[in-house]
């Protein structure tokens, strides 16, 4: 999977033509960075024979202002689709949010009082077979409805999008203005008044992918300083998850 990863990484960001030559291959970032992902290993101890931490972290810092890990992750989420029998660009989606805590490091924070949680609030954009579309990073303390605007460029990206169900978290009127002035109605899943454990539908398919993100230890806890950080770890995450996926149902 990482070799394939690699090469897709490749054609999206090559190397340059001028300057020094990389002395590190991606796939050798790729295998330290998953070591960091998914063992949450620290910076300074990655495996031996694995590139100077300062190169992978460089690297990644690349990846991140041109938005490689984004487009190495719609390829991902574009094959998956085509070989399920589906439409290259998704026509609905599912949006839900995950609070975690963070540790000691300084940084953005709140306290979500519905959760108990002093941390960071993931939200998160999928299709209908779980696949990450869109993924923004805010304090925990930001309401549901107000975190949704944070998937504005996400939402922007998909435009072939004309449904999105929401949790009841995210009902009101203003996320269905913000989504009917892109073309979207919005429906909100769950029966008021409910309360304990229930498999709601399609919401499910988002705490299903929560859960295979979490997986990954780095994401358990919001060991990152910043919240543009925090979220291009979680897209990491998500383009390893997206890749492990049976490898029967992805077209390369």
């Amino acid at each position: 999977m990482l070799v394939r990863l690699a090469a897709t990484i490749d054609a999206i960001h090559p190397p340059s033509r001028g300057g020094r030559p990389r002395v590190w291959s991606t796939l050798a970032m790729l295998q330290a960075l998953w070591h960091v992902a998914r063992d949450d290993r620290a910076w300074r101890r990655l495996p031996s024979g694995s590139p100077p931490h300062q190169t992978v972290w460089s690297r990644l810092m690349a990846w991140r202002r041109r938005a490689v890990l984004g487009r190495a992750l719609a390829v991902l989420v574009a094959c998956r689709r085509l070989a399920a029998g589906r439409k290259r660009r998704p026509t609905a989606a599912i949006i839900d949010t995950q609070s975690v805590r963070t540790g000691p490091q300084r940084g953005p924070r709140g306290y979500d009082a519905a959760k108990k949680v002093k941390g960071r609030k993931r939200v998160l954009m999928i299709d209908t077979q779980g696949d990450p579309l869109g993924v923004r990073v805010v304090s925990a303390d930001t309401q549901d409805r107000d975190a949704l605007r944070a998937l504005g460029p996400d939402l922007e990206a998909h435009a072939s999008l004309l449904l999105v169900w929401l949790d009841r978290g995210s009902a009101g009127e203003d996320p269905a203005t913000f989504l009917h002035a892109r073309g979207i109605t919005s429906e909100v899943v769950g029966t008021p008044g409910r309360s304990g454990l229930r498999v709601e539908p399609r919401r499910w398919n988002a705490e299903q992918t929560f859960g295979c993100l979490l997986r990954y230890r780095r994401l358990r806890v919001g060991d990152e300083a910043g919240l543009e950080t925090s979220r291009h770890m979680t897209a990491l995450a998500s383009v390893f998850m997206t890749g492990m996926r049976p490898e029967r149902t992805l077209r390369w």
